[in-house]
This record gives structure tokens, C-alpha cells and sequence, in this order.
């Protein structure tokens, strides 16, 4: 089976972030650089697949040239290679993004396309179902378990009450949720290996955006809490701290 995971390069969420004087971005010279947390999974849940039934593991990664770091840790992690589809930004539209992957899939005639559900960073969880209308392939998202057979994979996520199944035909392309497993620590001898694989670079193809960022607010900094012992005036101290100082009640 022929897997490609496609991963964004997104802040630690332990960055504070900085934005730039006119509001619509964020400043990047400070910012520790991670693989969103759900395209871990990601790859984790293709490492898995392939261990079991062979085959390979690509991940494919858009943007500027630092996202390099993120597929050299993918690789770490056990993929066998690289793609990093180069531009001179990250865009923020889905739409975009979605057309740029594209053709790099198509080309390579993968069998099954991950991503992850949703990054942490923009959070439109829009991606891996415009790539699954540009393949006009099968897309299922938010899948928090896959069980592959034969040329079907069978793809079950979450609902309100309940969860959903479903059976896919391959190709397909599947956005993953993180609670799906904890991804793997890399060995230092995979990290190794992974410094020498190639990385095969692509110039890509950015379409004209249909969204655009007017402004860009850091939330408000929260309030100090307070710590209280329980006792027989405890609640009457609560009631009267939601009622006056917090304005709830």
C-alpha cells in the first residue's frame, strides 16, 4: 500500500504568539516550529499500516523552506520519504492549500492520503475534504479508528450519541483525529537516517485565494483566580464572588 501523510509545520502550542503592526499575521522569527499534533497521528496510524500489511509511507509537506524540518522528523519517525511542495508562505486559505497538494497526490498514485483532522494553528478543518472533491476520491474525517482490508479501509469516528462506520473504497483520503493513538518517539538511529534521506522538492502552484485575513486579535489575558479552603461559608463566597465579580448570576 502506498500511503502519502500530508503534514503542516505549525507554532508549539506553548508559543505566545506575536502579530505584526497591521494585525494580519504572525510575527515568525521567534516561533518554535512542531508538526501539528493531529498530522502526527497521522503518520503514526500509516507507520502502523504499513507494518502490518507493507508498503511505504511519503509525507508531504507545503511551504516555505523550514518546513523541511518537520519531514526530516517525519522521517525520523519511519517514513521512507519526503516531499516538501516549496512556496514563500503558508497560506491561510483551505482552498489554496487543497490545490496546491493536488497534483503532487495525483502524480504519485497513492493508494490512501492522510492528514490530520484539523491544525492547531488556523483550525478550519477544511483540507482533507476539498482534497477529497479535487481527487473526486471517497473522505471521511475526525476517523479515530482504521482497519484496513483487502482494497477497502473501514473508518469509524465519533457522533453525538454514538459513532459512525464507514467502509471506503481505495484510493480515498482520511483526515485523522489525534485521540486515535500517541504518535511515536523517533530512535536516535532513525533521526540519524533521516538527516541523510533526500527530500525531493517541488515549486508550488498557489491559486488565487478566496479568503482573506482583515485582522488578527490575541485573546484577552485571564483574570487571577483564587484558591479557597472549603467550609461553611465557602459557597456563600463563590455565590458572591460570581454575582459581583464575575457578573454571571
Amino acid at each position: 500500500m502506498k500511503i502519502a501523510v500530508c503534514i503542516k509545520q505549525t507554532p508549539d502550542t506553548e508559543t505566545i504568539p506575536t502579530l505584526t503592526a497591521d494585525g494580519e499575521d504572525v510575527l515568525t522569527e521567534d516561533i518554535t516550529w512542531i508538526i501539528n499534533p493531529h498530522d502526527e497521528s497521522a503518520i503514526e496510524v500509516a507507520l502502523k499500516l504499513v507494518e502490518t500489511h507493507g508498503g511505504t509511507v511519503t509525507v508531504v509537506a507545503l511551504g516555505p523552506k523550514r518546513v523541511e524540518k518537520a519531514l526530516r522528523e517525519g522521517m525520523a519517525m519511519g517514513a521512507d520519504r519526503a516531499i516538501h511542495l516549496g512556496c514563500g508562505h503558508m497560506p491561510h486559505d483551505a482552498h489554496v492549500v487543497a490545490h496546491a497538494l493536488m497534483p503532487a497526490l495525483e502524480a504519485e498514485e497513492f493508494d490512501l492520503v492522510l492528514t490530520g483532522q484539523v491544525s492547531v494553528d488556523s483550525g478550519s478543518g477544511q483540507v482533507p475534504q476539498r482534497l477529497g472533491v479535487l481527487l473526486n476520491w471517497p473522505v471521511v474525517t475526525a476517523v479515530e479508528e482504521l482497519e484496513f482490508s483487502g482494497e477497502t479501509i473501514r473508518a469509524g469516528r465519533p457522533v453525538e450519541g454514538g459513532r459512525e462506520i464507514y467502509k471506503l473504497e481505495l484510493p480515498a483520503v482520511v483526515g485523522i483525529n489525534r485521540r486515535i493513538g500517541e504518535p511515536r518517539y523517533p530512535s536516535f538511529r532513525n533521526i540519524m537516517k533521516a538527516k541523510r534521506k533526500p527530500i525531493a522538492v517541488l515549486e508550488a502552484t498557489l491559486s488565487q485565494s478566496h479568503m482573506v485575513v482583515e485582522q488578527m486579535r490575541l485573546p484577552k489575558a485571564k483574570g487571577q483566580g483564587q484558591l479557597m479552603k472549603f467550609g461553611p461559608q465557602t459557597a456563600e463566597r463563590v455565590a458572591e464572588l460570581l454575582r459581583h465579580e464575575a457578573k454571571v448570576i
